[in-house]
Formats: C-alpha cells, structure tokens, sequence
C-alpha cells in the first residue's frame, strides 16, 4: 500500500497540471504587419500599441511588442524586402515582353537598401534572393510558355513555389515582405479550396498560408495583359488572406509599385500570445483593428496553426 501511494505522489509530481498543459500550447510570440490607411488610401504613421485589437480564432488577445516602420522622417526607415514571382506557364506565348517591361519597371524603383530578387515560377535553381544583376538576368531570360499549362499540377506548382519563396524569406526578421506574382490569377491568386479538406488543393494552401504568416510575406497579384472584360473572384484568394491586393484590368502599373512600396514602406509590427487552442483546425483566423474612426487595416486574415 505505501508503495503505491509513493507511485502516485510521484507521478502527480512529474506531471504537469491540464492548465499548464494548455499553456505551453502557447509558448511561441505571432508576429504580424499591418498597414493602416485612411480613407484616401494614403498610409497612416504616428498610432499606437494600444490603438490596435486583435483576435486570434473569435478569441481577443493582448498586444505584447509593437513597432512601427514608417517611409517618413520620424519614423524608423523602412528596409523593403520585395520579391517577383514571373508565371511562365499560365500566360501564354506571347505574353513574354509584357511580363519582362513590367519586372523591369520593378527593378528600376528599386534602391539601397531594398533587397529585391526574382523568382521564374517553374525554374527550380532560382532562389529568392540576389542582386540587382542577377534580377535582370532572371528577367532577360524569362519565357512566356517555358512550360503548358496543366491545370491543378500547375496550380499546386504556384502554391508550393509561393511557399518556397515564403521560406526563403523568413531568415528576415521583423519586416513586411512582398511577394508580387506577375500571371495568370489561377496561379498568382488562388482562392482557398471551397471544400477544405476535401481539395487536392488543400495541403499546399495550407503550407503557402503557413509559410506566408511565418515570414510576414504578403502576396500581390498582377496580370500582365491589361485591360480586359474578364471577372475574376478576388475574395477568399491568397492575396486577400495574407493581406496584400490582387490588380486586374489596369494599365497603370506605376499605381501597382507604388503601392507595393507603400504597403512595404509604413506598416505596423504586432505581436501576440496566441490563445491555446484543443481545435484540430489547421489554420486559424486573424482579425486586426484599430480603434480610430475613418481608418481601415489591411493585415493577413489566416495563419497556420503553428505559425510563430
């Protein structure tokens, strides 16, 4: 009987209590960016910590770290981290020196210290990361149709090369990245599979969304031929998800860099405890806020479940 008393006292001393077992499901800081603009879409610096609220799964958390990077003279300068992702299956032949003149009109607003590379969607040797050089050379060499398009392997080709991209970029702390697709939207802007789990589509959404939150990389969409009478669902796609925007029907592309530089130039740096969780979902949901009238936020609306 003493022995099993022992045995007993023993093992309620080495296992941890269920709260804190709940606890320690908690135990890494979710960093995220938002950009916070007014009604005229211009950037809105100057806010504070205690201006933001956040939920994390329906559930309000506190703001632990707060930063902001600001493109102006009182705020701390912005260092952007942009990378093109130029689809050579889904436009086309064709589309070749469309997609070049707009990589280049990237390259040109480009300055120190921004770092900035590009990526060829079905070229598995390019890297996200480089110099200004080896960008135009990317950029020269890139080709319209370097391979057919294949439908759902092709779409699963984009997920996993903006996950790819994602992942690269994660070894830059503490900055809003953006990863700027230039093609087709059923590649450069897939929307969530309406049947989750069900899709072909859904683990590579989730490892895109995953590796997306983890880097602070927001993805915008670009299609490189113009204007067009196409309608294209926007809503529930990447880009919407990890708060950048999808641009469609528009010759401006000056518009486009630009605010891919703002979005990258003033933004604030959140971060979280997330709450535990027993959900088996693997992705969860993000809302951010600001408590000031006639301002909105754009941020990232998923993370991955381990998404630190």
């Amino acid at each position: 009987m003493r022995l099993l008393v022992l045995a007993l006292a023993v093992a309620a001393a080495i296992a941890p209590p269920i709260a804190s077992q709940n606890q320690e499901q908690a135990t890494f800081l979710v960093e995220l960016d938002a950009v916070v603009l007014d009604d005229e879409d211009r950037p809105v610096a100057g806010l504070k910590q205690e201006d933001f609220q956040i939920k994390d799964d329906g559930h309000l958390v506190d703001v632990k770290t707060f930063d902001a990077v600001a493109d102006t003279p009182t705020g701390r300068p912005p260092q952007r981290s942009i990378v093109l992702l130029l689809d050579d299956s889904g436009v086309g032949t064709g589309n070749t020196l469309p997609v070049q003149t707009i990589a280049r009109m990237f390259v040109a607003r480009m300055a120190a210290p921004d770092e900035f590379s590009v990526v060829r969607l079905n070229n598995r040797r390019d890297e996200a990361f480089g110099d200004r050089l080896e960008a135009l050379l990317r950029i020269s060499e890139y080709r319209s149709d370097a391979l057919p398009f294949f439908g759902r392997e092709t779409i699963e080709n984009g997920l996993r090369s903006i996950a790819k991209v994602a992942r690269t970029v994660e070894a830059i702390e503490h900055r809003r990245k953006a990863v700027v697709c230039i093609g087709l939207s059923a590649i450069c802007n897939v929307v969530e599979p309406s049947t989750g789990r069900g899709s072909l589509l859904w683990r590579y959404w989730v490892d895109a969304i995953g590796a997306a939150a983890r880097a602070n990389a927001s993805v915008y969409s670009l299609m490189p031929n113009g204007l067009s009478s196409r309608v294209e669902v926007a809503q529930g796609s990447i880009a919407d998800v990890t708060g950048g925007e999808g641009f469609r029907n528009t010759n401006d592309i000056g518009r486009v860099i630009d605010i891919v530089r703002r979005d990258t130039g003033t933004y604030y740096l959140l971060g979280y405890w997330p709450p535990p969780s027993s959900s088996s979902k693997e992705l969860r949901t993000i809302e951010v806020k600001v408590n000031k009238r006639g301002l909105h936020v754009r941020a990232r609306r998923q993370r991955g479940a381990q998404s630190s």
